[in-house]
């Protein structure tokens, strides 16, 4: 399954990156927020994870895709 979590910054949205690499994400990806979820500038990580999603620390937002569209969990 295919998910995106937002940062306010960049700092956050690398170290995350690196967490989740870490505790086995299958990839990571560090990307500008996409602009269907928001118009401001920001950084984001999407990730492909196995089974139920873990806890990003300091994410502001965490979607889940399904289909095409982005569904907002937290």
């Amino acid at each position: 399954m295919t998910y995106l979590a937002t940062f306010s910054s960049q700092f956050d949205s690398i170290l995350a990156s690196r967490v989740l690499r870490s505790a086995g994400a299958v990839t990571t990806q560090l990307m500008p927020v996409p602009r269907e979820l928001s118009t401001t500038c920001g950084t984001c990580v999407q990730f492909d994870w196995d089974g139920t999603p873990p806890t990003v620390d300091r994410a502001e937002h965490l979607y889940r895709r399904t289909g095409s569209a982005w569904e907002l969990l937290r």
